[in-house]
């Protein structure tokens, strides 16, 4: 929360009527140079304002009082300029959003020159610092999406409750989607209102799913106060830890018999509990592991921002005993809960000692925890905002499936980890750097006589005065032309490394791989199947001669590679392979059953070896379809085949591609 006032909440006053708001206009100070208004000012005033090292200057009139001070981290005497005019410029505070208010003569009095906030109990005033990494919640021209308001009746609590929902864009165009839904909680103080008003959680969705990073999905923000009639608490604060146990259970039981239950009965979501997600910060955290870890019947992913499981455990945390044991078998809880996230700031690690030391025992323990620390940022919006951003685009992510083409896996001596896991930050969108264009284009396809649909991603300062290389990558079996964007980040994975020199510009093409008139994928992928092997003509007759019309695309074969994830990466090795005239750079990420033999793949290898420059080809020890990619390295092995064969500890699933994405675009083209 935003503790930035004294705990005299109940006495403050919020002053701002009209005669006081036409007041602050009246005799002002002079503006300082080289500052601006900020932007949570209402229109019409001149004050408070922001210099570009962080620092800010706030007015007040009053010329009556006797004292004024800024309540802002702590409190900041203001002075008087004779004329009833009170003024203080703060020291840098730190970017992003901060709740102030002025102390008149001993009274909380609310600025009537800017927008508030509801937070730490009470209405605040705000100022927004400008962030240099802000711009993944800046407002742009876009398609954006909705921030409903929604009343619902709970049997828990014998009463209206009030729900703010985010429906991504384009969510009323289609009446036959579905969508997942992330439940995102507040922190103590707080309301419903926060995660849209202070927390741009509308915006930082927007921006996402607009490159890519995460998929469109429903975020439902409830209010997380919940008592049974009889059960509210004291106003007296409790002696000790407070005991929260009870709202807590209170809180899953709304959750449970009324909210999920409302959501899915009046908007369009994917009702399972694969396709839900709970998330929160601070005491929302602990909310999310409480509600969660009890029901994990509904949830399959878990994240806690500043706040999670073990925030108030005084001493070291045993998963054996943990929460009944809910996490005793590490490996059946990874097979269920796909995404467990916790989060801090840097400068909150003494508050979140308890938080760390859960996450500490539960990596310990074998618990898969994807971790972020925001640099520079204590317990505050930031962190939050940052903590959404890198949440997010973990969730709903296709799980790998059981088939009836898995084997148990043997590892030899050269099935092992070439590269190590990829830098911290390698799939995140970096402001510093340059970025390439992701659109969306057409093309008639003969073979299929339709008109077909691709992405495709651009470098950085794309000119159509050079020729490009080209990369063909290819989706699994139950992916489209989003799969690799949504997943495997590859525009934003070769924007860090083009900026770091680490891979060439190059042209990615992603087309859908399943050639057929409807080539949408069906409820069951399997019937669809047979669609992938006739995408060979597509892919040869009209989609390459597509991109080279279209773009400033070389036309040698040693400017083309072809890559795939799964049923992609079968096709990536079938096709690519099978034609050399058109490719030397071939990679087969997870590769599906529908990958041929290796005779069949390159028969007369030693005759071929000259046209490959690369066969890149993956698997992670625990993707039960590992014997195809193994039987390819061993053939290639056997014949003096140059290749990369990496064995990493992932499964079949979108960590393992994007990682071996990272390391095949640092090779291709070079």
């Amino acid at each position: 929360m935003i503790a930035r006032a004294s705990r005299f909440a109940l006495l403050s006053v919020c002053l701002c009527l009209a005669t006081i708001s036409g007041a602050q206009s009246v005799d002002l100070p002079p503006i300082p140079p080289g500052s601006v208004l900020a932007s949570t000012a209402v229109p019409g005033q001149h004050f408070p304002r922001v210099f570009p090292d962080g620092r800010a200057i706030f007015f007040y009139r009053a010329p009556n009082a006797k004292q004024v001070a800024l309540g802002l981290n702590k409190d900041w005497p203001m002075t008087n300029d004779g004329k009833g005019n009170w003024t203080v410029t703060t020291d840098p505070i730190g970017p992003g959003i901060h709740g102030y208010e002025f102390h008149v003569d001993g009274v909380n009095v609310c600025d009537p020159a800017v927008q508030h906030i509801y937070d730490a109990g009470r209405f605040l005033s705000q100022i927004e610092i400008p962030s240099p990494d802000g711009d993944y919640f800046a407002v742009k021209v876009m398609a954006h999406g909705d921030v409903r308001d929604k009343l619902y009746y709970s049997s828990v609590t014998t009463g209206w409750r009030r729900i703010r929902v985010y429906t991504p864009p384009g969510y009323d165009d289609d009446p036959t989607r579905r969508y997942p839904v992330l439940y995102l909680l507040h922190g103590a103080g707080q309301n419903e209102d926060c995660w849209t008003l202070e927390g741009k959680a509308s915006l930082i969705m927007d921006n996402m799913i607009a490159e890519g990073r995460c998929l469109p999905m429903l975020v439902v923000m409830p209010n997380g106060y919940a008592y049974r009639p009889g059960e509210e608490p004291s106003l007296s604060p409790p002696s000790g830890r407070p005991d929260f146990s009870k709202a807590f259970n209170t809180l899953g039981d709304v959750f449970t018999k009324d909210l999920v239950p409302y959501i899915d009965s009046n908007f369009r979501t994917k009702p399972d509990r694969e396709n839900r997600a709970l998330a929160g910060l601070s005491m929302g955290g602990m909310q999310t592991f409480s509600v969660g870890l009890d029901h994990l019947d509904e949830f399959a992913y878990l994240g806690g921002f500043s706040g999670g499981a073990g925030a108030f455990s005084p001493g070291p945390i045993d998963l054996k005993t943990f929460h009944n044991g809910v996490m005793a078998d590490a490996d059946a809880f990874n097979k269920r809960v796909h995404a467990v996230f916790l989060s801090n700031g840097t400068e909150e690690a003494q508050m979140m000692r308890g938080v760390i030391a859960f996450r500490e025992a539960a990596i310990k323990s074998g618990i898969k925890v994807s971790s972020f620390v925001s640099p520079g940022t204590a317990h505050e919006w930031t962190t939050w905002r940052r903590s959404l951003h890198e949440f997010a685009p973990l969730l709903f992510r296709p799980q790998a499936t059981a088939s009836s083409n898995l084997r148990s896996i043997t590892l030899e001596a050269d099935d092992k980890q070439v590269f190590p896991e990829p830098p911290y930050g390698f799939d995140v969108v970096h402001d510093e750097v340059a970025h390439g264009k992701l659109e969306r284009i057409e093309y008639k396809s003969e073979s299929i006589g339709t008109v077909r649909h691709a992405n495709v991603y651009l470098p950085p300062n794309y000119s159509a005065e050079k020729k490009y290389p080209v990369l063909y990558l290819l989706h699994g079996l139950g992916g489209d032309v989003d799969e690799w964007p949504l997943f495997g980040a590859p525009h934003v994975l070769l924007d860090n490394l083009i900026a770091g020199g680490l891979a060439k510009p190059m042209i990615v093409v992603m087309p859908n791989g399943r050639a057929q008139k409807d080539d949408r994928s069906p409820k069951n992928p399997m019937e669809a199947a047979g669609a992938f092997a006739h995408f060979e003509a597509d892919l040869l007759k009209d989609l390459i001669p597509a991109i080279e019309s279209r773009y400033s695309a070389s036309q040698d074969r040693v400017d083309r590679a072809i890559a795939g994830l799964s049923m992609g990466g079968g096709q990536a090795l079938d096709f690519g392979l099978g034609h050399l005239e058109k490719f030397a750079w071939v990679g087969g990420f997870s590769a599906a059953p529908n990958t041929k033999t290796p005779t069949e793949l390159l028969p007369e290898p030693e005759t071929k070896a000259s046209l490959i420059k690369l066969i890149y080809l993956c698997d992670g020890r625990k993707d039960g379809l590992f014997f195809i990619g193994k039987r390819t390295h061993q053939y290639l092995k056997d014949h003096g085949i140059p290749h990369v064969w990496n064995v990493d500890g992932n499964g079949h699933d979108p960590t393992e591609w994007r990682n071996n994405l990272y390391y095949f675009l640092q090779r291709v083209f070079q």
